[in-house]
């Protein structure tokens, strides 16, 4: 072949070896990866990003471990980084592979060389190993990293902090640097929820039903998934349930426990073709931070019409912006958040619009129902959940990546007088996640509120097929 013209036979079995990790892991340390392991460790040879949902006992940490292992070894110089939540996790799983990989190739007759500790392999300053749990680590220092070839192994990545995920993305970014992420799918949000639906990567799913101990030969490989596991995971969880779903089938579930909607309701509500009916009404949620966004929504009944977004607006631009939103989609009716910055954008409408209703809202004021809702913020969330599970509003919007991602990843918990308590912004912000601002509009345009005049509808333009939102 062209390629290896005037190369050498050790020259032509590393560039074998680089395209083909799992013949390399056969002849160094005698183990044979399975299929669905051969499959990914060649994904990973040829694409920059491989995302991973995996069931539980798959052999998820030997596969990372021999990825470490194989790139370190075919590739000069490189630089290898590790990573996952806990301490635990990168030194009594992750980095105990690759001693036992070392091991088990030293048995082979071969020395894979370098300096091998408790979390670090260690050959030169430039070509090197290490692993650190991202709950104990400064994101900042990924900007340390530089070489020409970089992998770093995410593994448990569902429980990945976005602040760690900000660092991993600045580092893969090199010709050949590369990002293996791999974890049981149980986070609906986040870098690696959001990987399996975005652009520039190669992703897959390994559902315990294809592992090599459930092919009906018995225990092929010890250590692995079992029809035993799986009878016991069907008479602890039950079938369909979230744990069933994303520990058994590796998929992402529907709903995680403690988030108040689920992903199959808003991919429903994006489906929904309703008829607009009655009059048009706008929500504004007005940004609080300098990261924030100011955003509105219009909806006409239960069909969701419109959004727009906006950043870096002071008082008198966001109130012009909504005012021109409202007159462009003829509504008779605005909700304006108005706490904080909000309540001058609300006493501005109140005195230009005189023929719209203006509703002050406020998301941390008295609900309507106070013995279930700590606040009405909580209550609108809520309400939204129950008409996305009973089918009962839609429009296009809702299938917006980021709206899907904000209404999917909202949490709640219920306080110890059986009120239900959203998760704070704060608490979202101290986990790595941005303002769920399109979310609270959205919320917030379909709320109730507890004392509402009569109006007297007027002729409202047909907006289903010309509706738009800027982005």
């Amino acid at each position: 072949m062209k390629q290896f013209k005037g190369l050498t036979n050790r020259e032509k079995r590393a560039i074998y070896y680089r395209a083909m990790p799992d013949v390399w892991i056969a002849e160094v340390t005698g183990e044979k990866p399975w299929r669905k392991q051969t499959e990914i460790l060649r994904a990973l040879a040829l694409h920059r990003r491989v995302a991973v949902a995996s069931c539980n006992s798959a052999g998820k940490s030997w596969l990372a471990a021999r990825a470490a292992a194989w790139f370190l070894a075919n590739f000069y110089p490189a630089v290898v980084v590790t990573t996952a939540p806990t301490d635990r996790q990168v030194r009594r799983i992750l980095w105990k592979e690759i001693h036992s990989l070392f091991n088990r190739a030293k048995r082979n007759g071969i020395n894979l060389g370098g300096k091998l500790l408790t979390k670090s392999w260690e050959f030169t300053e430039e070509h090197f190993a290490f692993g650190f749990a991202t709950r104990d680590y400064d994101p900042d220092a990924f900007q340390g990293i530089h070489s020409d070839n970089v992998l770093v192994i995410v593994d448990e990545a569902a429980g990945i902090s976005e602040s760690i995920w900000e660092g991993v993305m600045s580092v893969v970014r090199g010709q050949n640097a590369k990002l293996l992420a791999i974890g049981n799918p149980t986070n609906l949000s986040g870098t690696f929820y959001n990987a399996f639906t975005a652009k520039g990567w190669w992703t897959t799913h390994i559902s315990a039903f294809e592992t090599p101990n459930l092919q009906g030969k018995g225990i092929v490989i010890p250590g692995l998934i079992t029809e035993q596991d799986i009878e016991d995971a069907r008479e602890d969880w039950g079938e369909g349930s979230f744990l069933w779903q994303s520990r058994i089938l590796g998929i992402f579930p529907d709903k995680v426990e403690d988030t108040l909607i689920s992903l199959s309701w808003v991919e429903a509500a994006a489906n929904q073709d309703f008829e607009p009916e009655g009059p048009v009404e706008v929500a504004c949620d007005v940004a609080r931070y300098g990261s924030d966004s100011t955003v509105f929504v219009a909806r006409r009944g239960p069909l969701l019409i419109a959004g727009e977004e906006h950043t870096q607006l002071s008082t008198m631009e966001t109130a012009g912006r909504l005012i021109d939103f409202v007159r462009r989609h003829n509504a008779m009716v605005v909700k304006v958040d108005a706490v904080g910055i909000g309540a001058g954008v609300y006493d501005r409408l109140k005195e230009v619009l005189r023929d719209v209703l203006v509703l002050e809202m406020n998301a941390g004021g008295t609900p309507i129902d106070a013995s279930a809702y700590a606040d009405a913020g909580t209550e609108w969330w809520h309400n939204l959940a129950k008409k996305l599970q009973a089918g009962e509003i839609g429009g296009r919007l809702f299938g917006d990546r980021r709206v899907m991602r904000e209404l999917t990843s909202r949490r709640y918990r219920y306080l110890s007088d059986g009120r239900m308590k959203l998760e704070t912004k704060e608490e979202m912000r101290k986990k790595g996640f941005k303002s769920p601002d399109w979310g609270d509009a959205i919320a917030m345009a379909y709320a109730g509120v507890k004392e509402r005049p009569k109006i007297n509808v007027r002729p409202v333009m047909d907006l289903t097929s010309a509706s738009r939102w800027r982005r």
